[in-house]
């Protein structure tokens, strides 16, 4: 069960904020949350190219069908005797909801299988759905809930993969979340509770040997809360915090005896999302994260806890995206259960005509662990393109360089790798 001292701290950050303010919160027509002062690239709508839902009776419905073809360099990852192949991708996605004045039920499903032509075992599936639902108590008060499951690979760049793996590690993930959201003009109150389960399959090498991923296996329970003050139509603050317990199905033999890498873990954190005249819109915390191991076996993790979104409109044609964080996660690697990650990108989408959307992304990303003496660095960068022919086709072509770096003395052998990916694509709306 959660910690009861680990529920009271992420109460902190939001008790904080309503205490100050409660009594200077007044009735105000205006919309305190209102974001859309501006519009990004990537959410314009263009009625001339972009489709429109179809209504099923109470229900409106979007879908495509997708497909895609790209060339890589590297395909299993490895630092030498680099092996180029072909992937085809064939995919479909559905969302659908109901069009009532109140209340809502939703379903969003994606599924998609990448088709390696040389290494077939490299080839997997790439699956979410998800079935949600909201209750309008009052115009103030809104309960919801959804259950929802994932099939998916860890990507090449992930510190669970190793060079080399010729059949990847792929998970099912299957959970439910319920929530409460409370709004009255200047104040936001969001609550979410969820618990989730994930099973990985075992993993091979080029060589042939399987990597067990059973002590992967895990049940993660966690509850997160944000309540946020508008100050102004422009300018909210907020505290924010979450609570979280991961058990795994498995323990670990490390040096002859078993070891548990269930963990129990808190972030608090303060912040504030705006949208200033300035031409700027964004969402940043800054607070605390500490992550608890049961085994004293495995080091505690704590820090500075991140988390940043910021867009820049310089003109009507062109956004610019900044995005920032530092957090814990799940490492998948046996000797060290969590790794911190800093991660920051930065993204440019340009308006070159109404169907003609030109894009460019940079990532760079840092992985560090307590347990190893091990350091992952790993810079993504991509060129892409879409054309919208009319209402019913969507061509896209991208160009993509992967690079990781791997340092320490945790591993045998040059575990860094480059990539070069480029590809083409359609989707086609019904």
């Amino acid at each position: 069960m959660l910690s009861v001292k680990r529920v009271s701290l992420a109460g902190v950050a939001t008790g904080a904020i309503i205490a100050a303010i409660a009594g200077s919160a007044v009735a105000q027509s205006s919309d305190y949350y209102s974001r859309n002062k501006y519009e990004a690239v990537s959410e314009r709508r263009q009625p001339q190219f972009d489709p429109e839902p179809i209504r099923l009776g109470a229900f409106l419905v979007n879908s495509n069908l997708n497909a895609s073809v790209a060339y890589t360099s590297n395909a299993l990852g490895t630092s030498s005797n680099e092996e180029s192949d072909v992937i085809a991708r064939i995919g479909a996605d559905v969302s659908a909801r109901t069009n009532w004045n109140v209340h809502e039920i939703g379903l969003d499903v994606s599924a998609a299988r990448d088709e390696y032509q040389d290494f077939s075992k490299r080839s997997a599936n790439d699956i979410s759905a998800r079935l949600r639902g909201r209750l309008d108590v009052t115009r103030e008060l809104s309960l919801g809930a959804a259950a929802f499951v994932q099939e998916r690979a860890d990507q090449v760049s992930d510190p669970s993969n190793v060079a080399g793996l010729l059949k990847p590690i792929v998970y099912t993930r299957t959970g439910a979340e319920v929530s409460a959201n409370y709004t009255n003009d200047r104040v936001r109150w969001r609550n979410i509770a969820s618990v989730s389960e994930t099973d990985y399959d075992d993993a091979q090498t080029a060589d042939g040997v399987t990597l067990d991923q059973d002590f992967r296996d895990n049940t993660t329970t966690q509850f997160y809360s944000r309540l946020s003050y508008a100050i102004s139509p422009n300018v909210a603050v907020y505290g924010q915090g979450s609570v979280n317990e991961r058990d795994y199905d498995n323990e670990v033999i490390i040096d002859g005896l078993p070891r548990s890498r269930d963990s129990k873990g808190y972030t608090v954190s303060v912040g504030t999302d705006f949208e200033l005249s300035s031409l700027i819109r964004g969402d940043v915390s800054v607070g605390y994260l500490n992550e608890e191991k049961d085994d004293s076996f495995f080091d505690d993790v704590s820090g500075l806890a991140v988390d940043a979104r910021i867009q820049w409109f310089p003109s009507r044609l062109t956004t610019v995206t900044f995005t920032g964080g530092r957090r814990s996660e799940d490492s998948g690697i046996r000797n060290a259960p969590s790794s911190v990650r800093s991660n920051l990108g930065a993204r440019v989408d340009h308006e070159l005509y109404r169907n003609i959307i030109l894009s460019a992304e940079a990532d760079y990303s840092t992985y560090d662990f307590e347990e190893v003496d091990r350091s992952d660095d790993v810079v993504d960068l991509m060129l892409s393109s879409t054309y919208k022919l009319n209402k019913r086709v969507h061509v896209n072509g991208f160009v993509r360089h992967l690079e990781r770096d791997r340092s320490g003395t945790f591993f045998v052998g040059d575990q860094s790798f480059n990539v070069d990916v480029i590809g083409v694509g359609i989707r086609i709306y019904p």
